[in-house]
């Protein structure tokens, strides 16, 4: 018995067959951008610490320059982290070195207070239906917001003058990194010198998926 797959365009509502390689192979050719739809959609967002920051030259505890806490209940949707970056706004006396570090949170906390904007990533501006609340107020857990949680993201920089800023850290996820419902995930850079100071941020979208 031959079976006929069809699929129907969503805006046009037009309907038409599948085509197959001679391997028997479902033939799809990609018609938008990687991350298009689901940024169309409105569930893929993006939020940055509007305030400068100096990096830290030490790995903390509980402290980041940025955190996002997951505000859905258990079985609610996740963020699941596209990107995280960073940029130098002023730089140390000296040249220095810096890479952004970041800690997920194993445990349910409380909110972090979420003062810092959540805008959609489609241009149709801020946001209230993120279950994300970022701010630059941690609140992860003693257990696992301590020097052995945190991990380097994307590679480190290093600049070529003293004093100034510019250099910027942009490292895609692509889903590596996914806070659950309750949890908090804390950004921040940690450099070779004191005095440079920095914002960071985050990309992410959001939906119900199965954690296993």
């Amino acid at each position: 018995m031959e079976t006929k797959l069809r699929a129907k365009n969503r805006v046009t509502e037009v309907a038409g067959d599948l085509q197959g390689t001679e391997a028997g192979e479902a033939l799809v050719a990609m018609g938008a951008a990687e991350y298009e739809d689901i940024t169309r959609s409105g569930q893929a967002f993006h939020c940055i610490n509007p305030t400068t920051t100096a990096a830290v030259i030490a790995v903390g505890t509980t402290a980041a320059h940025l955190s996002i806490w997951n505000s859905a209940d258990d079985g609610g949707k996740s963020i699941i982290i596209d990107a995280i970056f960073g940029f130098a706004v002023a730089g140390a006396a000296v040249l220095y070195q810096v890479g952004l570090i970041y800690v997920l949170g194993q445990t349910r906390v409380a909110s972090n207070g979420g003062a810092i904007v959540v805008r959609r990533n489609n241009g149709y501006g801020a946001t209230s239906d993120s279950v994300a609340l970022c701010d630059d107020v941690a609140t992860l857990d003693a257990v696992t917001g301590v020097a052995v949680g945190w991990m380097p993201v994307g590679n480190s920089v290093t600049s070529a003058v003293v004093s100034l800023g510019g250099l910027a850290i942009f490292e895609r996820v692509d889903g590596r990194i996914i806070v659950p419902p309750g949890r908090l995930l804390g950004i921040k850079p940690l450099a070779s010198a004191v005095g440079t100071t920095w914002q960071v941020g985050a990309m992410w979208h959001e939906k119900v998926i199965t954690l296993g």
